[in-house]
């Protein structure tokens, strides 16, 4: 599957909206795996600056866009990821 980044401007974002909207107090699998197709890997968050940065596994870009809706957080930009490094290793998407 293919992976990508999304970068997007929520300004007054609070962590308790973001625990909200991501399920954080009742598990919310379905937030995070909304179908067969899409999986939503991490959310990393700059509340100061209204900033997030959303990666996800999905077979087309369409897939995450569709979540992005549902979500709410509309996109600044999204890039499609052709090699992930991590802690010494590195691998080809």
């Amino acid at each position: 599957m293919a992976r990508f980044l999304a970068t997007h401007t929520i300004q007054g974002l609070t962590e308790e909206q973001l625990r909200e909207k991501l399920g954080a107090y009742t598990g919310g699998v379905s937030k995070w795996r909304p179908d067969r197709r899409t999986t939503i890997l991490k959310v990393y968050a700059d509340t100061s600056s209204g900033k997030l940065f959303t990666e996800c596994e999905a077979v087309e870009q369409s897939h995450f866009e569709d979540w992005m809706k549902m979500a709410g957080w509309p996109a600044d930009e999204v890039h499609q990821v052709d090699y992930i490094f991590q802690t010494g290793d590195m691998w080809r998407v």
